[in-house]
Order: structure tokens, then sequence, then C-alpha cells
């Protein structure tokens, strides 16, 4: 699965797990969308938010072992954003279950969309800069003038417009 260009990272295996967590997000944000005042349609936008949910645990474990192994500096801060997300939709999935609001599923869709735009373009993309950076730095010491970036950017997968350091 390849993500939208918009969305990339630059990491393959980060990019690839917001792929699907995107594909998740638009499959509740359908569900979600429809026969909301049915019990058939109230309860497919609760498995649809729990499979994303589970998925957003697995994916935020995955992300949190791979900038730890890269010692990033703001692990911390991205961790308790990451907590405060699976929080938020957990409350909103128990308002789901309990029928509490009809506008439930309209402020997931807003938070999630909001809340996925801005962590991935901006606080996924911090990492990713640090991440290549560091590849970058290695990279130079190890290759002849002139390399740098673009070879790093070939070695994991980024196109050269998508350089961090001209962002």
């Amino acid at each position: 699965m390849t993500i939208d260009p918009k969305y990339s990272i630059g990491i393959e295996a980060m990019d690839a797990e917001h792929a699907i967590w995107i594909q998740l997000i638009e499959e509740f944000r359908k569900v979600g969308s429809e026969h909301l005042l049915e019990q058939a349609g109230i309860d497919a936008a609760a498995r649809a938010l729990e499979k994303l949910l589970n998925y957003t645990r697995n994916h935020f474990a995955s992300e949190e072992a791979y900038i730890a192994k890269h010692n990033y500096p703001a692990l911390e801060a991205h961790k308790k954003q990451h907590r405060e997300l699976e929080a938020e939709v957990a409350k909103l999935l128990g308002q789901i279950r309990a029928h509490a609001s009809r506008s439930t599923p309209l402020k997931l869709n807003l938070f999630m969309t909001v809340w996925l735009l801005e962590h991935i373009m901006q606080e996924d993309d911090k990492y990713a800069r640090f991440i290549l950076g560091k590849a970058q730095a290695s990279s130079e010491a190890k290759t002849s003038p002139g390399t740098g970036m673009r070879e790093t950017n070939r070695t994991l997968g980024r196109r050269p417009s998508e350089d961090p350091v001209s962002r």
C-alpha cells in the first residue's frame, strides 16, 4: 500500500503504516456517516472505530520503538501526544457504544482528520527530519563530497523534491 505523497515522511516503514492508518480512518468515516440513527449503523461504526483504535495502538507502539531506536530527543513528548489521542478516541468509542450523542461520529471525523494531518505532517515529520538528518551526517562521512542527502534520500526511498533540508 502506498501513501499519498502529502503524508509521506520519507521513512518507508512508517509511511506504509500511515497508509494503512489513513485507510482505516476512511473506512470509519464512511461507516460513521451512514445510518447512524439505526442500531446496525451504530454497531458498524463502533466496530470500525475499535479496529481503528487497535491499529492505532499497534502503530504507535511500532513508531515509538522505531524513534527510540534512533534516540529521538522528543520521544517522551511524542508518546504523550499518542496517549492523548488514544484516550480521546476511546472516549468517543464509549460515546458511540452508549449512544450518548448523535454528533459523536462527526466529532470523531473532525478530530481524526485534523489530528492526523497535524500529527503526520508536523510531529512525525520532525522525527523523520531528525532521523534522516542523522543518516545524512553518517552518509556524508562515508561518501564523497556532493552526494550527501541525495544519496541518503535514495537509500531511504525519498525523492529529492522531498528533501527535508529544503523544507
